[in-house]
């Protein structure tokens, strides 16, 4: 059986003790992938800590999933999460030799526009971003900041071992219906650079990776939230959602 781990972002959540949860950060996605036959694991890391604190939750998550003899996982990982992955390769004993693949989705490998307004507090980008990310993104922010992913970068280089995917996220494909449309409409102003409304392509795509094709969603759309929220978790949808496709993409090129 094909081990998964899917790895939140900032402001995220897993199941925590191992209970799953109704509502889930990875809409549907978990639950969608065992019914496909794979074994998926959702750890839960602190929601607003630093790479540091969060990349070792999860390198300890991960060196203590319990695998068959010569077994590696793969590990799917969502914005700050894909930090939180690189760290746990490159810093948490026994994490590489596990890890067959690390795939990013949106992750900023070389630091977030909105990520660098909030901590100036000033400028365009800043103005248009929602007030519940103005509130929320405290304890982490400084290490999501261009200055901050750079200082990570010389502290963690990609390790030999695990093959390495990017996938970026493209609002402008999307539709009104994408929560960060209009930010995204901003930062592709203000940087001339397609981005997913929280990460241009540009950082999404770390050199030297394998680049998939974007995706036509925005941050949240890349886990399967738009407007309106439903969850895919709950027993009430009559179509499949579209963001299962993706995922179904993603592991068949494992």
């Amino acid at each position: 059986m094909t081990t998964l781990i899917l790895a939140h972002g900032i402001l995220g959540f897993g199941d925590p003790f191992g209970v799953s949860l109704p509502v889930n950060y990875f809409n549907g996605v978990a639950r969608h992938l065992r019914q496909r036959g794979f074994r998926v694991e959702t750890p839960q890391v602190d929601s607003i800590g630093s790479i540091q604190a969060r990349g070792s939750e999860l390198g300890k998550f991960i060196a203590n999933v319990p695998l068959a003899a010569g077994e590696r996982l793969h590990v799917i990982a969502h914005s700050m999460g894909g930090l939180d992955a690189r760290f746990a390769l490159a810093q948490v004993p026994g994490v590489r030799e596990r890890v067959a693949t690390l795939i990013t989705i949106g992750t900023p490998h070389a630091g977030s526009t909105v990520a660098d307004a909030l901590a100036k507090q000033a400028g365009p980008i800043f103005d248009a971003v929602p007030p519940f990310l103005k509130n929320a993104l405290t304890g982490g922010l400084q290490d999501l900041t261009t200055a901050g992913v750079a200082r990570f970068n010389q502290e963690a280089a990609s390790v030999s071992g695990p093959r390495y995917i990017a996938v970026a996220g493209n609002a402008a494909l999307g539709g009104h219906e994408l929560v960060l449309f209009q930010l995204a409409a901003v930062i592709g102003h203000e940087t001339n650079d397609i981005n997913d409304g929280v990460v241009t392509r540009a950082s999404a795509l770390r050199i030297g990776y394998e680049h998939l094709d974007d995706w036509p969603v925005d941050h949240a759309g890349e886990i399967g939230w738009t407007v309106p929220p439903v969850s895919a978790d709950l027993p009430i949808l009559l179509t499949t959602p579209p963001h299962f496709a993706r995922y179904d993409d993603l592991v068949a090129r494992l």
